[in-house]
Formats: structure tokens, sequence, C-alpha cells
């Protein structure tokens, strides 16, 4: 499977450069370079495999190897639920194993076993992404899972039970380990990695990226407490607000000897066909929502044929149903609803698929060729995960400054978000017909609009509903974060209904069945479990 080579791949590399750093001449090696210490091992391998299975562990999609972020945008109708929200094509405990094996066993563990290494050698940079990496890896963790292990985590043999801590306590352990990254990448003439590969070795922005999480975690506990004073002083110091800072993976478009492009386009545009569905609601923002196309839908989507489902020809089983009024949406997009599981046709010519941004597949300008034609151009997978951009910072100062008063104006900081994004996805990599791209215009009277809404707005909630509802689009190809909005705010407020049978919503995903099955100290828990700064009702969301 493509999961288990990629893994491979790193672990052979990781291995192999490890080997040649072990000096010795004799047979009877002293340092087994299986096994290395800190005079053998280098610090910067280890950050780069890091590196690698912490996007691994989210960004992945292959049928049901999944990542984390596969699993958070079905919940949050940013991608097709096939199904129930715990059935056997979702949230499944087995489904989960790879990423957690990907998180405790790669990115955590690597980052255990760098960090001795370089404080033995001085490479406080390295040091600080590191921790960096393992702040992010474990805010995630929380986010999604609650109470995981932590403290205990990552000691292998010396306690292969580790037990579980509280969400709580992680977080405020993570707020201290980000300071400490901060004062690492401060050191004077600072040793930064070798081979980084979010911020090129700049160590600016990784104390920027560190910032920026620290706001992200104050304004996630937003319902717990009043942290107005720390937010305030992260804005004053500096956080992501520009492109050149965003935080994100770049994929490129090395197929062989392993396929480095992005997953999504790796699984939608191979010799299948495009394997997902585009869920129906969020086409629908883009396509119909304000009575005018948003000008990212021809970046954001691309759709394969000009064959119109009929009684004759169809083969959206959800059309033509009561509850299902979205499956086609007109104008040829092909989607499914949220939770549809009727029968799967053999339709993955005909589906609408992922365009340009931000998986790097096709510009749509009307041309109507199959994923698998060789005249279509894409941008050939050379997409990004887009983890955390300044489009996003934008929306969360404008949610805080709206319901904590904090530093900036909402109705700017909206406007600024919705540029910001723009800007990000139609000045995006890849091949655009000019024809049909968006103009200056098209996003001038896009801001105009929503500026509209939000002056007519009688109430702060629906105040925040408007900033919600775009950064909800702005976060396309980021399920993530969609999932902790939804779960925070119960927003956007017009979320469609499942259509089927859909069974408890996710406040929290299970553990995975590895970690249940294997450590003593961890008892699996329901879906129903709400992450501690999730202080809203039960029934708040489905």
């Amino acid at each position: 499977m493509k999961t288990i080579n990629f893994k491979i791949k790193y672990f052979l590399l990781l291995v192999f450069a490890m080997t040649l750093s072990c000096e010795t001449t004799e047979l009877d090696l002293v340092t087994d370079p299986s096994n290395p210490t800190p005079d053998s091992a280098d610090a910067n391998l280890l950050f780069n495999a890091a590196q690698i299975n912490f996007t691994l562990a989210i960004a992945y999609n292959e049928d049901n190897e999944d990542g984390l972020n596969v699993r958070a945008a079905e919940a949050a109708r940013m991608q097709h639920l096939f199904g129930a929200y715990a059935g056997p094509f979702s949230l499944t405990s087995s489904s989960l194993d790879e990423s957690w094996e990907n998180l405790y066993l790669g990115a955590l563990k690597e980052i255990t076993e760098l960090l001795p290494i370089a404080e033995n050698n001085n490479q406080q940079g390295i040091i600080g992404a590191a921790k960096i990496i393992r702040a992010y890896t474990m805010v995630t963790l929380v986010d999604i899972f609650g109470d995981v292990p932590f403290s205990e985590a990552t000691q292998g043999l010396a306690n292969p039970n580790p037990k579980v801590d509280s969400a709580q306590s992680i977080y405020d352990a993570i707020l201290v380990e980000l300071d400490e990254a901060i004062a690492a990448l401060n050191t004077q003439n600072v040793i930064m990695p070798a081979n980084d590969l979010f911020y090129g070795g700049d160590p600016s922005k990784w104390i920027t990226l560190a910032r920026t999480l620290k706001l992200k975690m104050y304004l996630q506990m937003r319902l717990i407490g009043n942290f107005s004073s720390q937010i305030n002083t992260l804005i004053s110091q500096g956080i992501i607000d520009e492109a050149s800072e965003d935080f994100q993976f770049q994929y490129s478009t090395v197929v062989s000897p392993n396929d480095s492009r992005h997953p999504y386009f790796a699984l939608c545009y191979d010799a299948d066909g495009a394997d997902d569905y585009l869920t129906s609601y969020y086409v629908y923002l883009l396509k119909d929502d304000k009575g005018f196309n948003d000008p990212r839908l021809r970046y954001y989507f691309y759709r394969q044929t000009t064959t119109v489902p009929t009684e004759a020809n169809q083969f959206l089983e959800c059309a033509g149903l009561p509850l299902e009024n979205f499956c086609y949406l007109d104008d040829l997009y092909w989607t499914r609803d949220h939770g549809n599981d009727n029968g799967v046709a053999p339709d993955q010519l005909l589906r609408s698929t992922y365009g340009l941004y931000p998986i790097g597949g096709a510009f749509d300008s009307d041309q109507f060729l199959s994923v698998t034609d060789t005249n279509l151009s894409t941008g050939n997978g050379a997409g990004i995960f887009p983890f955390m951009l300044s489009s996003y910072v934008k929306f969360l100062l404008a949610e805080s400054a709206l319901m904590s008063g904090t530093t900036g104006n909402p109705k700017t900081l909206l406007e600024e978000g919705i540029r910001a994004s723009m800007s990000k996805v139609l000045n995006f990599p890849g091949p655009v017909d000019a024809a049909f791209a968006a103009s200056q215009t098209d996003v001038d009277d896009y801001v105009a609009y929503v500026l509209g809404e939000y002056d007519a707005a009688s109430s702060d909630d629906e105040r925040l509903d408007i900033i919600m509802k775009e950064y909800y689009i702005a976060l396309w190809g980021n399920g993530i974060e969609a999932y902790n909005n939804y779960r925070r705010t119960g927003l956007p407020s017009d979320m469609p209904p499942h259509v089927s049978t859909p069974g408890d919503f996710p406040r929290s995903f299970m553990y995975p069945a590895i970690e249940v099955n294997s450590n003593s100290n961890v008892s699996q828990k329901t879906i129903l479990t709400k992450v501690f700064w999730d202080t809203n009702p039960d029934n708040f969301i489905d």
C-alpha cells in the first residue's frame, strides 16, 4: 500500500544515514547502527523523518488508510461522508491506526530521540523547530481525541503502557514548551535544520508559528476562560499575517520511485478516475449560496463531464429523493449529499473532483476532460497541505475581537481574511486559463456582498455566523480546523442534516484499536466524549 511504501522509504533512508554516521573500523561494532546514540545519530535526519511522519499522519488520503484530516473533514461536511459518522466506511477505531502510529511511533518518537542529540551538539534551531512540531502534533491529538498519552509517551520498552494525560494539562504543558522553543530559536548564531521542509531554515518564521499556535490554543479555549490578555500580547509580538509565513507542506510532482504528489491528487487523478465524491453542501456554498459564483469556484472544483444526470443515465443514486436535493447541483456539478451511502456506480469519470487549489489538480475552464485524459493540464500534484495560513489567522482574530474584545476590528479582520484567502487561491501555481480566471472586480464584489451582510446582521451571533462561514470556505483542504470550529461555535448555522442514519456526532474520535489493544492503561471511550474546551450542550451539533 502507498502508506506502507512511504513509511518504508523514510525508515530505510533514516537507518541508512544513521549507519553511515557510525564511525568505526572494527567488525565488532561498539555502537549498534539500528539503535543510535547521541554520538552516532544525526538530529537532522531524525527531524526530517519527523516532518514527514507528522504530515503523513494528518494529510494522507488513500481509501481506508486516511489521515486525521479526512475523518475530520467528513464530520465537518467538507468531504463526503459515506454512511454513519462512526460507520464502516468512515470513523472506526481501526481506521485511525496508521495516523496514530505515524505520530507516536514516528514523529513524536523521532523528536524525543533527536532532542538530546541536538542538545549535545548545541543545535538550538533544531531543538526549537522540533518542539514546535511536537507541540502542533499534541495540540492536534488533544483537539481530536481529548485525553491522550503525553508525559509517559515515546519511552519505548521502558514504559510500553503509557497513561493518558488530561487534555487540559497537555495544553498547559505545550504552552510552556512553545515558550522554550521560542527561546531556543532566539539563540545567537542559531543552527537550523539542514532540511527544513516548512520554512527553509528561517528561525523568525518558526517563532511566528509558535506564537500563532499559542493564539489558536487560547482561542480554542474561549468557552472556558478569558485569555484576552494573552491573545493581545501575541498579536503585539507578531503572528502569521502574510502568505510568506504560511505553515504549509509543499508536495512535488515526483511519481517514482515514491509518489510525493499531494495525496488527494494521487487518489483522484489516477487511472481509476476520481475516487472521492465532493460533498454537495460545500460546492453549493461557492456556487449558489450568495446568488453568484465565488471567485474561488473554478480553482477549488473540477468538472469532468458535460453529461447531465437523467433517469436513463444517472449514476447519482440519491438524485430525486425527497431529502436529497443537492446531489446534482446543475451546471454539471456531480456531488453527493452528507451521509449518502447508496450504492457506488462506475462514475469515477463523471463525478466532480478536487481542482487546482490546494491539491495541484486541474483549473476548471469548461474543458470537461476526464482526469485520465492526457490532454488535461493540471498542477501535477504539486499542491500543499494548509496547516495554518494567514487567512485562517485573520478569521480567528475576527472571532476573538468580536466575542472576546481583543485587539482589532472584527469587520476589518473579516475582510482581510477573505482577501488573503482570495489572493492565496487565485495566485496558486498551476495552469489557469485567463479567460476563466477570477478578476479583482470579482473579488471586490464578493467582499462587498459579505460586508453588506455583516452590516445588516442584528446580533453578534449573526455576525459570528458570517465570520465562521467565510472561514469555513477559506479552509478548503483543512478539515481539522473546520471540525474544531464546528464543535466550538456550531457554525456555519446552515450545515445540512445527515440524509440517512447518522448515529452520534463525534465530539471527539475514539481511540485507535492498536492503542486500546496494546496499552493496558488505555480504555476505549465513546465519540460523545467532549474535549475539555467544548462546553457546548450534548445535542449542540449533529
